[in-house]
């Protein structure tokens, strides 16, 4: 009886053991380093951007953990240091609320102060990279999924349906592969649902109003019409018919207000009802 139980205990953490270590591998890590002008705690508009586009290459994830590390360069007294560091870590806490990311996850939050240089020569390139927050990211890969009730019969011309979990490499109109099965059962739903046609319609965000942003594949400024159509090009190669379909990229023409990231998005648009 003594021998079972302890059969049985060692089988329990035996497959304890075996979660952690799953749930250990299974998370991984994005990190990325904002740099700051001297004496100064927030961001200026190049490092902003560069922020909000690291945030887009998280589309795709579940954000575990967050990490946020501030420091200075070696100028300057220890206490202002410490304090303008901390400052800068909580300026990028600042940005990730502003971009609507959860930041009860953050586990760390600090700033480290002020950052010796490591030889004489470089002084200034050296002083540049120690003003700076590095902001780490624990994440798990999203199960994406698409609701099979996105074209119901009671649509109407003009109506819209955001697609869910369609997402586009960084800067890019090059579709991830975590969204082909989604756009697989998109493609399915609307070769099954004849009597509509449809407009694919590709949004891009932060940008003002009547213009498009540079697709990194081509080099030419028209991401929004370019990742409408790759979906465009995805629906017609796997079987849908092309007279149906039609593409057009919006720009940031219509923002949302429910954050950048719900701006980058490609919607669907009856554009007619066939009988």
């Amino acid at each position: 009886m003594k021998n079972a139980m302890l059969r049985k205990g060692f089988i329990l953490i035996l497959f304890s053991i075996s979660l952690l270590i799953s749930s250990v591998y299974a998370q991984k890590k994005k990190i990325a380093s904002f740099f700051f002008d001297t004496n100064i705690r927030v961001l200026d508009a190049q490092q902003k951007k560069a922020f909000s586009q690291f945030l887009s290459e998280l589309d795709s994830v579940d954000i575990v953990s967050i990490s946020i590390i501030g420091y200075c360069d070696d100028r300057g007294g220890k206490g202002y240091n410490d304090v303008l560091s901390v400052n800068r870590a909580n300026h990028i806490k600042e940005l990730l609320e502003q971009h609507e990311i959860n930041t009860e996850k953050v586990k760390v939050l600090t700033g480290n102060g002020k950052i010796d240089l490591i030889e004489p020569s470089n002084v200034n390139k050296q002083r540049i990279n120690n003003r700076r927050v590095d902001l780490v990211i624990g994440y798990v890969k999203k199960n994406l999924r698409i609701d099979n009730s996105i074209l119901p019969n009671t649509l109407k011309v003009g109506d819209k349906i955001i697609l869910e979990n369609v997402l586009f490499e960084n800067s890019k109109s090059i579709l991830l592969k975590e969204s082909i099965p989604v756009l697989e059962k998109i493609t399915n739903i609307i070769k099954e649902k004849k009597q509509y046609d449809i407009a694919i319609l590709g949004h891009i965000c932060c940008n003002p109003p009547g213009k498009d942003v540079k697709d990194f594949v081509t080099g030419e400024l028209n991401l929004s019409q370019a990742r409408a159509k790759a979906v465009y090009d995805y629906l017609i190669k796997n079987g849908v018919d092309e007279h149906r379909l039609a593409y057009k990229g919006m720009m940031g023409n219509f923002p949302l207000g429910k954050g950048e990231k719900n701006d980058r998005r490609v919607e669907l648009q009856i554009t007619g009802i066939n009988n």
